[in-house]
């Protein structure tokens, strides 16, 4: 006994300081020296990894060191008796006969129309009309004895033939508002903001879904929900309005003024309300933008007015130069006129050729 301790101890400390032969069981091997792999009591194989069974053991097998787990068509303490399976006449009454194939195996020969190892199975509609089963959907007779095919579904499929999809959004799985799309077999959840989650049954802290639109800064209070701080030129619960324009300031800020303290305590206004909310200052946008503010129209006025003084005002100077020079050419030919009439007639009995230099052409040609 004292001699066996020893050889443990001395085993352990060759496992302990001994690289082994790669492989080698941890428990049930051991070595002493390098690349060694020595089984201990009940194992055997390279790797000790294969118990030995129990002494005169013939047909069996066995998973503990001593078994003897007889194989397939072998009985006995040792495995050694031979077992005639047609004995207990394993095969149904559709089967012609039994035929025993060695190790304890049979074979039963089939009469005409059915099928299995034991014959037990006919050829139905299953397998003679093929499976009318859809959206794999698994065919069902009887073992062939059913006079009709009935069908198995698969989930999210139903019908006679399993070729209708089950709406999974009826009812709505969505929890907390979220709108349900039915995708095939599954279905899918768009949750609203604050929530997520398959079933949107897991809220999120309110500024993690970024709330605050046009660059505002969210500030979240636990349990109190959220404040959005706006950017210039931009109000609302969720700086989702822009003050550009007077009255849709006026009616923002009443807005935030009314839901500041809801927000503040967590409270939210159902998404119908909102959306209703949201149209109607949309459509004070739409109807305010098409009209001019008082202060645009009176610029409009003065620089109408301006811009007429300065064409009135180009037209006269124009007009006056012109007219000077005009009368002062229509005095000069009336001049030369009378002069040449007075000329012609002192001189009637000559022939006179008279050439009228008018101050336009002595201009043009001293240039």
């Amino acid at each position: 006994m004292f001699n066996s301790v020893i050889d443990l101890a001395k085993n352990h400390m060759g496992i302990q300081g001994t690289d082994c032969k790669p492989g080698c069981h941890p428990v049930n091997g051991f070595c002493e020296v390098s690349n060694e792999c020595r089984c201990r009591h009940g194992w055997q194989g390279p790797l000790c990894d294969q118990c030995v069974p129990f002494s005169g053991c013939l047909h069996g097998k066995c998973v503990k060191p001593g078994q003897c787990m007889c194989e397939e068509g072998w009985i006995g303490s040792h495995c050694d008796t031979v077992v005639h399976p047609c004995s207990s006449k394993p095969c149904s009454n559709y089967s012609k006969n039994c035929v025993e194939t060695g190790n304890g195996r049979y074979t039963c020969l089939c009469a005409q129309g059915y099928m299995g190892k034991n014959c037990h199975m006919k050829k139905g509609p299953c397998i003679v009309n093929g499976s009318p089963c859809q959206n794999g959907g698994s065919c069902l007779d009887n073992d062939g004895f059913a006079p009709y095919a009935s069908c198995m579904c698969s989930p999210g499929f139903t019908g006679q033939f399993c070729e209708r999809d089950i709406d999974d959004c009826e009812p709505n799985p969505c929890e907390n508002g979220g709108t349900c799309t039915d995708i095939g077999k599954s279905f899918h959840c768009s949750c609203p903001i604050g929530y997520e989650g398959v079933l949107c049954s897991n809220r999120i802290p309110a500024c993690d879904s970024s709330p605050c639109e046009n660059g505002g800064t969210c500030h979240g209070h636990r349990g109190r929900g959220f404040m959005c701080i706006c950017k210039p030129y931009f109000v609302g619960a969720t700086c989702s309005f822009s003050t550009r324009n007077t009255s849709v300031y006026v009616v923002a800020k009443q807005r935030r003024n009314q839901n500041h303290h809801l927000h503040l305590r967590g409270h939210r206004k159902p998404a119908q309300q909102q959306e209703k909310e949201i149209l109607t200052i949309k459509e004070t946008i739409e109807n305010r933008q098409s009209l001019l503010t008082k202060s645009q129209v009176i610029c409009f006025m003065i620089l109408s007015f301006l811009t007429c003084l300065v064409v009135l005002g180009t037209t006269g100077i124009i007009f006056f130069s012109k007219f000077e020079v005009w009368l002062a050419n229509a005095r000069y030919s009336h001049l030369l006129r009378k002069e040449r009439d007075f000329f012609l007639k002192a001189n009637d009995d000559e022939n006179v050729s008279v050439n009228i230099i008018f101050p336009e052409k002595i201009n043009q040609d001293n240039e």
